[in-house]
């Protein structure tokens, strides 16, 4: 939308400076275009007053009426008084009502020749037509063919009859069990109410079903942050004088001189653009379509094997070290002895308890969901209340396999979760979050079911299932033992304090290992949600619902964390298998209000390098999820939900230059790791060379481990301090963003997290309370525009927030703050705090960049230790 949004300050600039032809002929072009609403609103507020000043006045009272009609109260309430100065001061105004020439007629036409239609043009009765052209048979609809260069009215996006009703659409009934209270208090400063989003739905085009689906209680409209009403234009009897841009950047903010002699932005109003509602475009469905070629399962089947190769060796590893530090342990400790069998090759013995485990993994989870997180059985007659359509396709699904039918299950919270788990299709349970089946339509949760079942299909399952399981023990040592320590939180009592520290220190062991055990699937993980996501759309032949249902999802993640004022447990904990990720869904659905989904998933569509920075991540990019699904889309011949056609153009042919050393840059610790073992290989090879020529004062050198050993840990040293100036360049009052709005910092699809932008934002800390999270591993900012994950260090990293002394950001949740530091671009967007200031204007700051150089001189120090020390 950045060519739109010029064309149109361009357009007002021009109205202003009185330039009215030229002015007329931009926003013309604008409202024929754009199809953003607000955009157009602002346009066509701009064309009544170039048609004013023209002295066009039929056209300008005509295109006014149209403004009356508008959603949106602040440009209705506009028109309206500007209707009333237009009827007083045009000729047709003050003459006699019974005079049939004081009825204004309505333009021709607002475009010029050879542009496309205004969408603004539209019949007095409220219908829209389809088709944007004046001639329904000669030109085709755009959507029909993405090759066309005619843009829908998005007038018309909402609803596939094209009526668009005089007056706005009554809400639906509350829903049975409110989902989404309030928001939690906006941050500092204070802003003045404004505009609110919507939560109602719209209805979705009928399932292919016998019986009509009962009545579903639709969710009540959602508070979200307010926002300063800001008019594009404000009219008087003299004309226009005062034009507001559509989003204001804040300036180079001023410098204030604190205790540490750092320049800190000075907190200041930034317009901030008010919240619209979503409107979806309700994209049909094939009625009979073939299935999708089947894919090869060689690639996932490989995938699974390499995971479990890695998953195994993983455990295996920390089988064998705990094996030998309990026995070094027994040996230290008096009246204790080692246990011979720990010194014996348990490697059966592991494999054994891993067959073991995956089998019970169905009931084990079973029992851990019910009793942790409410889990009860969904009889398929009340999952039939919410989608008739997902009742029968799971029905028919057991029935061709011949096997019982599914076990279902339903979690009682808001978030919108659904998982597969087990150990065969036979045993196999879909479980899905009350949240959901209250957001989503009947089409878009039967998606959501099909998706599930292509799990089954493609048995990508077991394994994660079981990496699921074992992820879960260390889990709830960490839940729990962190539940149990809060209660010695205030207690002042030596005895307490000691329960204290040691339940933080359990608390975050456990945690460590809880995301240590994620890592040999991630990449499984990330591999199969492509393939069930092509599975649900053969299973269906509605690619858009689950388009539609994965948005929506991202949306109801954010809505969550904003009423929780936390990430919830069972979010984190079952991440694994969840649809759409919460890291990913959290900023992008809170964002959705502020910009199109096509804007905010450029970064995930067009990032040249996104692969990479997908590797420690969970779920695949979902715009690269989206472009498939609209792919499946235009195969059946389908208008797509998302416009994806429209910003083809930007799409990068190749990376830009530079991008790869960029890379190399942004990756240089992980990189290290290499370059650290050839360079101790060639140590190595230095030494054998010694030993053939009868150099004795080198032969040590040959096969020695603690050169490798030392040489990686060289590599991981000097990559750190490669990068660290360029990770964490200095902030200044001259180059510090102040307040910018979310959805501009994700657009920038070249952006990798090197590109440290350094930022001031102001909101309100979410997060968790209490030992939990210690560590800092549940840090959000809720911005006006979104929300963002902060991250947190102390001069010592994560190790400095164990000491019982330490002031934590943990201890500063639910209060408005102003976050300072550099806001990264990656899978998922965060910022690595420098410091942040509370509203009592006191500075915490964090040690980052410190961390990073003790660490780096650390790995150093350690790296030449072992390698002069030596060893076999």
């Amino acid at each position: 939308m950045a060519m739109e949004h010029s064309d149109l300050q361009t357009g007002l600039a021009a109205l202003k400076k009185k330039n009215y032809d030229l002015a007329i002929a931009i926003l013309e072009k604008v409202c024929g275009q754009e199809l953003h609403q607000p955009t157009v609103d602002r346009a066509t507020m701009g064309l009544v007053m170039a048609y004013k000043g023209n002295r066009a006045h039929s056209k300008a009272i005509a295109l006014c009426q149209t403004l009356t009609e508008s959603d949106s109260p602040k440009v209705k309430d506009w028109a309206v008084r500007t209707l009333a100065q237009l009827n007083q001061s045009s000729p047709q105004g003050r003459s006699s009502p019974s005079n049939p020439g004081s009825q204004p007629q309505p333009p021709k036409t607002l475009n010029p020749p050879g542009s496309p239609p205004s969408p603004l043009r539209g019949d007095p009765t409220g219908f829209v037509p389809l088709d944007p052209s004046s001639s329904a048979a000669t030109q085709p609809s755009p959507l029909k063919n993405p090759s066309s260069q005619g843009i829908i009215s998005p007038l018309s996006l909402g609803n596939p009859t094209g009526f668009v009703p005089l007056e706005p659409a009554q809400a639906k009934p509350a829903p049975r069990s409110p989902v989404n209270p309030p928001p939690l208090p906006p941050p500092m400063p204070p802003r003045p109410p404004g505009g609110t989003t919507p939560g109602g739905r719209v209805t979705p085009l009928t399932p292919p079903s016998s019986l009509p689906a009962p009545p579903k209680p639709s969710r009540p409209p959602v508070s979200r942050r307010d926002s300063p009403p800001v008019l594009p234009l404000e009219a008087n009897s003299d004309g226009v004088d005062y034009l507001t841009p559509a989003t204001t950047q804040a300036d180079s903010p001023s410098a204030m001189a604190p205790e540490d002699g750092q320049p800190t932005p000075t907190p200041r109003e930034s317009t901030v653009p008010t919240p619209q509602p979503r409107q979806w475009r309700q994209a049909g469905r094939a009625q009979n379509w073939r299935k999708l070629k089947p894919v090869k399962p060689t690639y996932l089947f490989f995938a699974q094997i390499g995971s479990a190769i890695a998953l195994f060796g993983l455990l295996w590893i920390f089988m064998n070290w705990g094996m030998a530090a309990a026995n070094d342990l027994f040996y230290r400790l008096p009246l204790l002895e080692p246990l011979q069998s720990f010194y014996r090759d348990q490697t059966w013995t592991l494999l054994g308890i891993l067959v073991l485990l995956l089998v019970a993994s169905p009931w084990l989870l079973d029992l851990l969901l019910r009793f942790a997180y409410g889990m009860e059985k969904l009889p398929p007659q009340k999952l039939g209340i919410y989608s008739p359509e997902a009742r029968k396709l799971l029905s028919r699904f057991s029935l061709e396999r011949k096997q019982p039918p599914l076990v279902l299950g339903v979690i009682p919270t808001d978030a919108p979760i659904a998982m597969t788990y087990g150990f065969a299709p036979r045993f196999a349970r879909i479980v899905v979050s009350q949240g959901l089946l209250e957001q989503l339509e009947d089409d878009e949760i039967a998606a959501i079911y099909a998706g599930e079942l292509g799990h089954l299909e493609n048995g990508d399952f077991p394994l994660i299932s079981l990496a699921l399981l074992l992820s879960q023990l260390p889990y709830l040592v960490y839940w729990q033992v962190s539940k149990d320590g809060d209660k010695w939180l205030n207690s002042q009592e030596w005895f307490s304090k000691g329960i204290l520290g040691m339940a933080g220190v359990i608390s975050a062991v456990a945690y460590g290992f809880y995301w240590v055990l994620r890592w040999p699937v991630l990449f499984l993980s990330r591999l199969r949600f492509y393939y069930s996501d092509r599975a649900c759309a053969s299973l269906t032949g509605n690619p858009n619902a689950l388009t539609r249902a994965l948005l929506k999802m991202a949306i109801g993640i954010a809505q969550d964390v904003e009423k929780q004022g936390h990430t919830s447990f069972v979010l984190e904990g079952f991440d694994l298998l969840s649809p759409v990720g919460y890291m990913q869904g959290m900023t992008l659905g809170s964002c959705s209000s502020y910009d199109s989904w096509e804007n905010l998933l450029q970064w995930d569509r067009h990032n040249a390098y996104k692969k990479w920075l997908t590797v420690p991540e969970s779920h695949p990019p979902l715009g690269d999820r989206l472009t498939l699904l609209d792919l499946y889309a235009r195969f059946w011949k389908l208008d797509a939900e998302l416009d994806f056609a429209r910003d083809s153009a930007v799409a990068p042919a190749s990376p830009p230059r530079g991008m790869l050393k960029r890379l190399l840059l942004q990756g240089a610790p992980y990189f290290g790791l290499p370059l650290g073992l050839l360079a101790g290989l060639m140590l190595w090879a230095l030494g054998a060379v010694a030993v053939n020529l009868g150099f004795g004062a080198l032969e040590w050198v040959w096969g020695d481990r603690a050169i490798l050993q030392g040489a990686l840990l060289i590599g991981v040293s000097l990559g750190i301090v490669l990068r660290i100036n360029s990770f964490f360049p200095d902030i200044t009052s001259k180059n510090i963003r102040t307040n910018p709005t979310l959805p501009e910092l994700l657009t920038d699809s070249d952006a990798i997290p090197l590109d440290s932008l350094p930022i001031g934002l102001e909101g309100q800390l979410l997060g968790r309370r209490g030992i939990s999270n210690w560590l800092g591993q549940d840090l959000i900012l809720q911005s006006p525009t979104g929300l963002v994950k902060l991250h947190a260090a102390s001069n010592l990293g994560v190790f400095g927030y164990l000491w019982l002394l330490s002031k934590r950001p943990s201890d500063f949740v639910g209060q408005g703050i102003l976050a300072i530091g550099w806001f990264r671009r990656g899978a998922t967007p965060w910022i690595d705090l420098d410091r942040f200031t509370t509203a009592d204007r006191k500075t915490h700051s964090n040690g980052h960049p410190i961390w990073s150089t003790i660490l780096a001189a650390v790995a150093a120090l350690l790296g030449i230790y072992w390698m002069s020390k030596g060893g076999t």
